[in-house]
């Protein structure tokens, strides 16, 4: 029986279908696209250059270059929260399956041509990530992609993540590659997650009690697929560069590198209303400008604590001090996993019917939580989008969300005294954010952070269809009349607060 597509001892999938030419798997290092050259980014301080570096093959990364990112790998696999594989891999294995196709190192500095990417460097300060494209199915199907993302030590909060997520999408349609299926994304990875939301990614599927990770030895965790056609157009002005580059130039009264004349106009309308404080830190309407991901999630975290309050509630306390884009996604994500409130749904039945009422044209769902009704608390002390989220079973009048419960898949045979496992089915839908390196389990920053899109098995982009059918939640559209332009007019708080979202079917 042939091997799963992600056992890096598999065999090499190649492109076969979709438009021609196709490349050749005889060929140890092939030519690539003449327009598939090194990309020139800025990290998020605005000022730091760096390149993302293309590769044909390993055979043209320095061999220390490659021990340096095989040591990173297996740091994550030993780490339990981001890849599902168990074993780690010798720099011969990892080379191998992770240029197998096509790969990608971004490194300090500027780069003309992969041939000036050479030995003697000290590539734990000058290394920040690196990231694969390949085939996410075999022959008639392998014009869909698939990518993996690692993020190394040194590159820890400067937006490297943002950045080579945006390369995957410029650089995997020259390959001939038109849709992209990530196959397993641990909803705990909160920052990879937060990364494919904010760049267009939708949700087309979960898998339930998917993962065993070390950081929930008490629980399976479920994962994510995420969906997206390629060569569609992306908002540039999505998630946290945003309020960087206007923090940037409210700073130094200059414009960030590579601005174009549009985002220049973009930030002097947006100078009008921030303001930066002496200590840098980014005001909008006497609220505290949050583009951090990590304080982000805290923030959330700390003020739900307080009384597991739900969604509405502890969005309006955050948003008293508080400003960034989304928060009531970020809310939600945290209710969610919050483990009093499972707890509590699990001795209720594992159910908790979402809260509903009319909506105009349409009806808005709010969804229950255990705390709900608890007071607010307002001012937390330490520093984590705006819509609201769906419950599984949106609707308790339906005679599907009434009569089908889900059952919660069992636990490992060494975790059954563990607490009870809470799991629910999510709806389709894009969610716009962006951040990363949050530790998974909510309590700080990872040394090195995944955002991984090829784990387990390769699973067909419908294959939960059959399974919302039965639940009843089908492929709406959820529209919260959310404003993503860069006028920062549409970014007044009054919009972050008490906003639900309407399901279209």
């Amino acid at each position: 029986m042939p091997a799963i597509i992600d056992d890096p001892t598999s065999p090499t999938l190649f492109r076969r279908s979709g438009a021609s030419p196709f490349p050749d798997p005889h060929d140890p290092q092939p030519a690539l696209p003449p327009d598939l050259t090194p990309r020139q980014v800025t990290l998020r301080d605005r000022t730091t250059i760096a390149t993302i570096v293309p590769f044909s093959s390993r055979y043209g990364v320095p061999p220390t270059l490659l021990q340096y990112l095989s040591d990173t790998m297996n740091k994550e696999i030993e780490g339990g929260d981001t890849y599902p594989m168990m074993d780690t891999m010798t720099p011969s294995a990892f080379s191998a399956y992770w240029f197998q196709n096509f790969g990608a190192i971004m490194l300090l500095g500027t780069y003309s041509s992969a041939s000036a990417v050479t030995e003697g460097h000290d590539w734990a300060t000058q290394c920040l990530g690196s990231f694969y494209i390949k085939p996410n199915y075999t022959g008639r199907s392998s014009h869909i992609s698939n990518a993996g993302f690692l993020v190394t030590d040194s590159a820890r909060n400067r937006g490297v993540g943002r950045l080579m997520g945006e390369a995957y999408l410029a650089w995997a349609p020259l390959l001939g590659y038109t849709y992209s299926v990530f196959n397993l994304v641990y909803e705990t990875n909160v920052a990879s997650c937060r990364i494919w939301d904010a760049l267009g990614f939708k949700k087309i599927g979960r898998v339930p009690g998917c993962g065993n990770l070390r950081s929930h030895p008490d629980r399976l965790v479920d994962a994510l697929i995420y969906g997206r056609e390629l060569g569609s157009p992306l908002d540039e002005q999505a998630g946290e560069e945003r309020f960087d580059k206007i923090r940037f130039y409210l700073k130094y009264g200059t414009y960030p590198h590579g601005a174009d004349r549009a985002e220049k106009s973009r930030l002097r309308s947006a100078a009008t209303h921030y303001r930066l404080r002496e200590d840098d830190v980014l005001m909008l309407k006497g609220r505290e400008v949050v583009a951090e991901m990590e304080r982000q999630w805290g923030i959330a975290r700390e003020v739900h604590e307080r009384g597991h309050g739900g969604i509405n509630r502890t969005t309006t306390t955050i948003a008293e001090r508080f400003h960034w884009v989304r928060i009531k996604e970020t809310v939600s994500d945290v209710i969610r996993n919050c483990k009093e409130c499972k707890e509590k749904e699990a001795a209720k039945g594992a159910v908790v019917p979402a809260k509903r009422k009319a909506g105009g044209e349409g009806e808005e769902y709010l969804p229950g939580s255990s705390g709900g009704d608890s007071p607010a608390m307002g001012g937390v002390q330490m520093g984590a989008g705006e819509e609201g989220d769906v419950d599984a079973f949106h609707d308790p009048t339906s005679p599907v969300a009434r009569e089908k419960a889900l059952t919660p898949p069992p636990l490992p045979p060494h975790q059954m005294d563990g607490e009870p496992y809470y799991a629910a089915m999510e709806y389709a839908g894009q969610a716009p954010g962006g951040a990363f390196h949050a530790d998974p389990t909510g309590h700080g920053s990872l040394a090195s952070a995944h955002l991984h899109g090829d784990a387990g098995l390769s699973l067909d982009p419908q294959i939960m269809g059959p399974l919302r059918d039965d639940f009843g939640l089908g492929y709406g559209q959820l529209h919260d009349g959310g404003q993503h332009g860069f006028d920062e007019e549409a970014f007044h708080l009054g919009q972050d607060v008490g906003r639900g979202r309407k399901w279209e079917g």
